[in-house]
């Protein structure tokens, strides 16, 4: 079996990974760079064989539906089977259609995409793969055990421990995964302060605080950070309204009828869709609305009392520092603002804590700008540090 990682070894996002065995080649996501520079784009990916024919892929898989894993999707060769979460397809196809530049031939190569099912393995020609949903900031994520020619592979995908659903992962390595001769892992954290992490609980927890302290809360938040939605809108008491915009709504419906009878967390809140007649309701009864930075949402906080409002940012503050961001001015809209955020990836504690638990004989870093950090998290195992499209047999 071997591993070539075609983008992502020295960086954050833009993700694109290689397993390969004799008889089979797989890639794992398909993504575009990230960059905070005014009028960035990505660079194209070039991977013979995916987005020409200089070569044979049989399947591309996704971990989850961020732009940075699935962002270069329409690169990859039209004949070439793509996979994903079932739930993980519902929100790429609700998010192409909802695009105000709608992608037709976007739209119809989610279409094709085939799903696989959290735990139940599946083949790719020699090539085994058990997919593990898993916590992340982008609901239905997943990691994946990889098992060719012997060898037993862990590739974690972007994860973290303290979302809703982060005591699964003790569980699913445990339980599902056991020993394996390496892992993949994500790295976005390893050059950050190792420090104690917010979890979405104490979110939900401060949410109702603010609550009771401003009758006017707005948060200004990503519409498919779902986990966050669903559970700041748990928090809002009854009597109170919570509202959202019809896009962010149907996300919520179509999380709650794909996992509603898993967990009560995703059972369906109560949510108000935004429409101008309710203005006068909301400035009786106050409550919580989730907006965006535009000049919509500008004019509707125009209308409520500065004093008895807050907006909270509910995202990564790179978006709000960057240079010529609008979030700034956007926050003194209200009386004050305040941050209500914790990441969507692994602190390096539990970066440790994975790859003890997974005892692989060595670690291969990516989705991270510091890979030479991750050898003090994983002492005393070997860290191999890869360059992008270097091929390793593992």
């Amino acid at each position: 079996m071997k591993l070539c990682i075609h983008r992502g070894t020295h960086q954050i996002g833009g993700i694109a990974a290689e397993i390969s065995t004799g008889k089979a080649r797989i890639l794992i996501d398909m993504g575009d760079e990230l960059s905070l520079a005014p009028g960035f784009r990505s660079a194209p990916l070039n991977i013979p064989g995916v987005t020409n024919e200089n070569g044979r892929c049989n399947a591309v898989l996704f971990t989850h539906y961020h732009g940075d894993h699935t962002g270069q999707m329409l690169r990859i060769r039209p004949k070439i089977p793509l996979y994903a979460g079932t739930l993980t397809k519902a929100i790429m196809r609700l998010s192409a259609r909802h695009s105000w530049q709608k992608n037709e031939a976007l739209c119809d190569r989610i279409d094709t995409i085939r799903t696989f099912f959290a735990g139940e393995p599946f083949w790719i020609e020699d090539i085994r793969i058990t997919p593990f949903c898993i916590d992340h900031s982008a609901v239905d994520s997943y990691l994946f055990l990889i098992e060719a020619e012997g060898k037993r592979v862990l590739y974690t995908g972007d994860f973290r421990l303290h979302g809703v659903r982060g005591k699964a992962m003790d569980k699913i390595l445990a339980k599902r995964v056991g020993k394996v001769d390496a892992v993949v892992i994500e790295g976005t954290t390893v050059a950050r302060a190792d420090s104690a992490v917010l979890s979405e609980w104490d979110l939900q927890t401060r949410v109702q605080t603010y609550l009771r302290e401003y009758q006017y809360v707005f948060v200004l938040c990503a519409a498919t950070h779902l986990d966050r939605i669903f559970a700041l809108a748990h928090a809002v008491p009854g009597g109170k309204y919570c509202i959202c915009d019809k896009y962010q709504k149907t996300l919520v419906e179509t999380v709650s009828a794909h996992w509603a009878g898993i967990s009560s967390f995703y059972q369906m809140p109560k949510l108000t869709v935004y429409e101008d007649h309710l203005i006068s309701r909301f400035q009786t009864l106050g409550g919580l609305m989730f907006v965006r930075a535009n000049w919509r949402f500008a004019s509707i906080i125009r209308q409520f009392n500065p004093a008895r409002s807050i907006i909270l940012y509910s995202m990564w503050d790179g978006y709000r520092t960057k240079p010529g961001s609008t979030i700034p001015a956007f926050l003194t809209l209200a009386g004050t603002w305040a941050p209500l955020h914790t990441s969507g990836h692994a602190s390096p504690h539990d970066l440790r804590h994975v790859i003890e638990k997974a005892d692989p004989a060595f670690v291969i870093p990516m989705h991270t700008d510091a890979p030479q950090k991750m050898q003090a998290i994983c002492l005393p195992r070997t860290v191999i540090q890869m360059k992008d499209g270097e091929e390793l047999t593992l």
